[in-house]
């Protein structure tokens, strides 16, 4: 029973090879037309094809006892034959291509909509090079197995039943020597499987980290070239590359080693019927056709046979990149944007005994406090005190453990993130514009982005001067990331993006670092006198920003201290800050 258990486990694992097909039905709904199609077509290729060993048989038969007027029928037969199966295989080939794209096509867009609805925590424990890999070659990798799948599979499939039809026709003997060669070729690509499976999630895991290294050393150029780190970050990269290489090896060898053992297998079954066959047809002095049509049938099978050792090496691929596809729609760590109230939220922000933590870190601990609609509140703390963790709260990127944040009253885990999201802009410390002109930047995620909108957000920030001096002005590109613009040029293109949006509560979390003092306070006036309604939180150390605050808020270890302290020459901010003489 110990060999038996063993078989039933090996044929039950073969048969995920057909897992990736299971997993694209998912997005090929509302395409049975053309799946019907291609299966039609399939059958009519595959049957015309195996028809034409049939006619030669018979044309050999005809030739044997010298009826020649048989000859030209049967050539014409096999003429149309011909012709029938390489019309239909071209149905065959564009519905399978059709097929493959609209999956892929799908796919695409489901792996997108998911990953922009991704919570934060998801992308902490991801690198985007590995996000880039899942998003492009593991879905392609899956979509080649779709399309060889339509393409090949089901006709091979379809020729390896009416192959074992016709030659049960032609000799029972014919058909028992394929019905023994058949479950030895499915048992070798069985184990062609499962040795190949470890390899190939290695391949797309070293593939993801080749990504992340590329984009790493692309993006982070002058950091690398700053410390002289060029061949150290080449030695690391081909490290990857060549763990890449030696698992692709690897693969080679088994697919080297059981590809061939497939036509081999076919070549033995043909030359066994070829030796029997032509032993009985000399005893009975039978007509040679049948034989030679049985012969021609196991030699068309070669190709086929072939194609399942290969189709074994699409499967593992798609099997492996669809095992790192599914981490990603996965819904578990996906945000749903319009649960909750659609609301416009406005009014006092108030936070009430929060607590946050991170693991068995604990951030935030029991914060409270209210700032009034409209006021310009300071926030301040040393470095790790959990400025930028409070503020992650407000447009719930985060959830806190416990307590609760509410705007005019309103929990913000009644409202949908969509409706909050609008209320709330956040200006990170990271900066990213996207590639793309000036204006578009600007405009991004405003709902009125004309021309004298853009320009009123650049000028409360500060910038309509300089963008308005560029060739392009407006319509200048600033390359990836805003590579072409400085730190501060940056940061007021995102502080007018912010505006753009209208929002009830602007955050600005040290979004105005590598801007001059001087040009900081007129961005807040210009706030405070244009966007007079709008609640302004501001994360900084600068003792001018705090000066102009209405009140400061102080964090220190995750706690709020006692000194809710207000703006002005006698508060401890304005006291410093005279002594200092101003920045």
């Amino acid at each position: 029973m110990g060999w038996q258990s063993k078989l039933g486990r090996k044929v039950r694992g073969g048969l995920g090879v057909f897992d990736p097909l299971f997993f694209s039905i998912n997005y090929l709904r509302n395409k049975r037309w053309v799946l019907l199609t291609v299966l039609s077509a399939s059958i009519i290729a595959t049957l015309s094809r195996l028809l034409i060993p049939i006619f030669i048989g018979d044309a050999v038969s005809s030739i044997q006892n010298l009826q020649y007027s048989a000859v030209e029928y049967d050539a014409i037969l096999i003429f149309l034959a011909s012709s029938i199966s390489g019309g239909v295989q071209f149905i065959v080939n564009y519905g399978s291509q059709y097929i493959s794209q609209t999956y892929s096509y799908n796919l695409r867009k489901s792996v997108f909509a998911h990953l922009v609805r991704k919570k934060f925590g998801f992308y902490e424990g991801q690198t985007s090079g590995d996000l880039l890999s899942r998003s492009t070659m593991d879905i392609e990798a899956s979509r080649n197995f779709v399309l060889n799948t339509a393409s090949q599979l089901i006709p091979t499939l379809f020729m390896i039943a009416f192959a074992f039809v016709l030659l049960f026709t032609i000799n029972m003997d014919f058909a028992a020597i394929f019905t023994v060669a058949v479950p030895i070729l499915i048992f070798i690509g069985i184990v062609f499987q499962r040795k190949q499976r470890t390899h190939w999630r290695r391949i797309r895991t070293y593939y993801g980290q080749m990504n992340e290294q590329l984009q790493e050393n692309i993006v982070a150029n002058r950091v690398i070239r700053g410390f002289s780190a060029e061949h150290s970050e080449q030695a690391k990269f081909t490290g990857t590359t060549g763990s890449y290489f030696d698992e692709y090896m690897t693969v080679a060898r088994l697919r080297g080693k059981y590809n061939n053992l497939m036509p081999l297998v076919v070549s033995a079954a043909a030359t066994g019927i070829l030796f029997y066959g032509g032993y009985i047809s000399i005893i009975s002095a039978s007509d040679v056709g049948p034989l030679v049509a049985a012969v021609n049938i196991f030699s068309m099978m070669s190709f086929p046979v072939s194609f399942l050792g290969r189709l074994i090496v699409f499967s593992e691929n798609a099997r492996a990149g669809i095992s790192r596809i599914e981490t990603v729609l996965d819904g578990h760590d996906d945000e749903d944007l319009e649960l909750g109230d659609s609301e416009r939220l406005k009014g006092d922000l108030e936070f009430s005994g929060v607590n946050f933590s991170r693991g068995d870190l604990q951030i935030l601990k029991s914060v409270t406090f209210v700032i009034r609609k409209g006021e310009f509140v300071g926030l301040t703390g040393r470095t790790a005190a959990g400025k930028s963790s409070l503020i992650n709260l407000i447009p719930r990127f985060y959830d806190p453990d416990s307590g609760k944040i509410t705007i005019g009253g309103t929990d913000l885990k009644t409202v949908s993130l969509e409706s909050l999201r609008k209320a709330v802009a956040l200006v990170p410390q990271e900066i990213t514009l996207l590639s793309g002109s000036i204006k578009e930047n600007i405009a991004f995620g405003g709902h009125d982005t004309s021309m004298d909108r853009v320009r009123w957000a650049s000028h409360i920030a500060r910038i309509s001067d300089f963008i308005e001096s560029l060739p392009g002005g407006y319509d200048t590109m600033v390359g990836e990331r805003g590579i072409t613009l400085s730190g501060g040029q940056r940061q007021r293109v995102a502080i007018a993006r912010a505006l753009m949006t209208n929002p009830e509560i602007l955050i600005l979390d040290d979004a105005t670092s590598s801007v001059d003092p001087e040009t900081e306070l007129e961005i807040f006036n210009n706030i405070r006198r244009e966007a007079a309604e709008t609640t302004v939180l501001i994360v900084t150390h600068r003792e001018s920003a705090l000066k102009f605050s209405d009140r400061v808020l102080k964090l220190d270890y995750g706690v709020l201290t006692a000194g809710e302290y207000s703006s002005g020459p006698d508060s401890p901010y304005g006291q410093s800050y005279e002594a200092s003489g101003g920045e």
